[in-house]
């Protein structure tokens, strides 16, 4: 009980730090392009999920909670969590097509996303979780394991009964397709960073890497959470292995915070300006959550 009831601490400072992050993004000048509109999505997204796998977690594991403790609580928690999860991953692949597209097909991209048209495709990601908080199995908590399951472990050897087979399409596919669209978008800015001139070579080459790394680090995080999901549902794996995966639940929604303080010029400055302090100048392209950001003159 001692493990996630402490660490839920941390989460905590991760969600109220979302709050200035969210309000640059809201700025009239990153507001008005499609990217930011997407990440602000994808911000609110996250800070309700880590209040489920982090907040409302730790409290049910300090108190030693299992279904038949706290029935409404889990019931209602665990739709939650799996529907914003899901969610999130479709907002995650609709952030990366939005990069591919204006980068490579601007004018299909300003189709589908220009204007307010960016928020009828955000309604996609969330008739897609409202799919799973309503019409699948909920996951349910557990202080045995100190994480969530689909089986709510009242019956021995019944646990394939209530097998979630969306949520594992979900993990195996969609997290899946995200990642390789993330690598399609590392090599469409190789092929870019190549055409631009020898004197600008060296930083464009860093932040090609830097942004390689990032997305990297965000897929990988997301797919090893996915997969270690998929597999505890039906297989008996050791304890240490159900609690990775249930941390890294909890860093892919709140991972986006230090990797937005920590790549993202964009923000970063917009914050030090909030904050009253010197801003950094910024190039072109800023690093996002595995992407690039536009700079004012790039595509809506």
């Amino acid at each position: 009980m001692g493990f996630l009831a402490p660490q839920s601490d941390v989460w905590i400072w991760l969600t109220i730090m979302y709050i200035p992050i969210l309000t640059v993004m809201f700025e009239k000048d990153h507001f008005k392009m499609s990217c930011f509109k997407i990440m602000i999505f994808l911000g609110i997204v996250d800070m309700l999920a880590l209040w489920v796998n982090s907040i409302i977690t730790g409290y049910l594991a300090f108190h030693g909670a299992v279904y038949c403790s706290y029935p409404r609580l889990i019931y209602c928690a665990g739709m939650a969590g799996l529907g914003l999860w899901c969610c999130s991953c479709i907002i995650a692949m609709s952030l990366v097509i939005n990069r591919l597209l204006d980068l490579t097909k601007p004018t299909i991209c300003a189709m589908f996303f220009s204007g307010n048209k960016t928020f009828l495709v955000m309604t996609l990601p969330i008739i897609y979780g409202l799919y799973f908080v309503f019409f699948t199995t909920p996951v349910m908590f557990s202080s045995k394991f100190m994480t969530w399951f689909f089986d709510p472990l009242i019956f021995p050897d019944r646990g394939f009964e209530y097998a979630n087979i969306p949520h594992g399409f979900n993990n195996l596919l969609v997290v899946g397709v995200t990642c390789l669209l993330y690598t399609s978008l590392c090599c469409v800015l190789g092929e870019k960073f190549n055409m631009i001139e020898d004197t600008a070579n060296s930083k464009v080459k860093n932040l090609s890497l830097q942004i390689f790394f990032q997305s990297a680090l965000i897929c990988a995080i997301n797919q090893i959470a996915s997969i270690i999901y998929v597999i505890m549902n039906f297989i008996e794996v050791p304890l240490w292995l159900i609690m990775l995966g249930h941390v890294l639940w909890q860093f892919g929604h709140g991972a986006p915070v230090l990797i937005y303080l920590a790549l993202n010029r964009t923000l970063r400055n917009g914050l030090i300006r909030r904050l009253g302090f010197r801003q950094i100048r910024i190039g072109s392209y800023n690093a996002e959550r595995g992407s690039v950001n536009p700079t004012k003159t790039g595509h809506s």
